[in-house]
This record gives structure tokens, sequence and C-alpha cells, in this order.
């Protein structure tokens, strides 16, 4: 998915967070890999929602990425629910400096590029969050799937726990033309007639006051859980 970071899109994406509970989910799904009281990392943090969801459970969470608006709203965020064991960093993450007790690295970057030098920043594990096995979204190295992940791994000799989730991650709306232009924006470059057909088609009532419609997308993805100690020889 290639769109810009601005007001608009990030409210979305914060709307669709709250709505659906994701990063709350996927929070859960990750705290059994992880050290608890320890530190982490997270690199290419974005927004930083599953962190912050995370933050009650960890000791110090350093959030990296180099977007000032992300981690704007990373920080907003983190202030809102109080969560104070939060820092932020911009920079890349293969020039973040440090140790921590677990890296992870969600819907961010190539496993290949990414796993030697990560997982040299873990004491404990790297936790490679992917997207779901078949989904590519525009091609290049920032989206790897799961499929060539594991490929990529198994071809390597890697170690490693892999589980496969499908978590709902939909959008709602305010109104129906919120609906096309939240689309519009994720979607750049589609018809749009084409666009507003796919919308109107896909939309559900849903009862409630403040977000009256719904678009529905589940999003299925991997979790890669790359011990060090099992992988040191790698490195």
């Amino acid at each position: 998915m290639h769109f810009t970071w601005d007001e608009k899109t990030i409210g979305w994406l914060l709307d669709a967070a709250d709505y659906t509970g994701f990063y709350e989910k996927l929070a859960g799904m990750l705290l059994p890999y992880i050290r608890l009281r320890g530190t982490l990392c997270d690199m290419g943090c974005g927004m930083a929602l599953a962190d912050v969801a995370l933050a009650r459970e960890i000791g110090e969470i350093t959030c990296v990425d180099v977007n000032d608006a992300v981690l704007s709203v990373a920080k907003r965020e983190a202030d809102r629910r109080g969560a104070e064991n939060m820092t932020f960093l911009k920079t890349d993450g293969l020039r973040a400096e440090g140790r921590w007790d677990t890296v992870t690295a969600m819907f961010h970057g190539s496993v290949d590029r990414f796993c030697v030098p990560y997982l040299r920043k873990a004491n404990d594990r790297l936790l490679f969050v992917t997207h779901g096995a078949g989904i590519h979204h525009g091609g290049g190295e920032e989206c790897v799937n799961a499929t060539e992940a594991a490929e990529w791994l198994d071809a390597g000799g890697w170690r490693y726990e892999r589980q496969d989730a499908v978590l709902e991650f939909g959008q709602p709306h305010r109104s129906v033309e919120e609906a096309v232009e939240s689309t519009a924006a994720f979607k750049p470059g589609m018809p749009a007639n084409e666009l507003r057909r796919r919308v109107l088609d896909a939309l559900q009532p849903t009862g409630r006051d403040d977000f009256p419609f719904y678009t529905p997308k589940p999003r299925s993805f991997a979790i890669f859980a790359i011990k060090r100690a099992e992988n040191a020889h790698l490195l």
C-alpha cells in the first residue's frame, strides 16, 4: 500500500485502529514472544500503536522511524495512553545504535535486508511481522510477504517460529463521500468511476452515529520469531 502520510490519512488510520482494535489484538499475539519488563525497539515504528498497547508490559520501548509526521502521532498517542516508558528516535533502523532484549519490525522492510542487522541488536529475539502469504503491496523491498520471508529464511538455514493470522482492519466512515475520499487516498491511480463503484459495493451500514458506514477488510499477516541464540552462527 502506497500513500502519503498527511493529516487526513493519519486520521483515517487512527479511526480504523480504534474501531477494530487491530493493534491491541496484534500486541496480544506478540506478547508471548517478548521478555516481560525487558527492553524493546520497534524499527520503522510508524504510529507505534502496537507499542503503545504493549507499553504496560514492557520495561522500556524505543520507537524508531524516519518520518516526522508519524513520530509526532506516536508521541501523542503514547501521551494520551500514559505510556511514559516510550522514547522516540528519528533515524533509519539500520543506523539505530543500541541493544535491546527484543527488536520488532512490523510491516516494515524485507527480511533479507534487515534480519541480520536487526537480530544483532537483539539480546533475545527479532519479531518480524509481514503481510500474509500471496499478498503484494506494490513491489519493492518494503512489500515482502510471508511466503517470500519463509523462503529466504529456509534457504539460509535460519531457525524460527511462525504464526499466521487474520484480523479485521477495515475502515469506518462518517459519510459515503468520506469513504470515497479515503479509498482514493489509499488506492491512488484507480479511475474515479470504478473506485466509487467499488466503494459503494463494499460499504456496510453500522447503525452507529459516529461512523454510520464501514468497509470491511480482513488483514492477513505472519509473525516470525527469530531467536538470537538459535541463529548466532549466522550473524
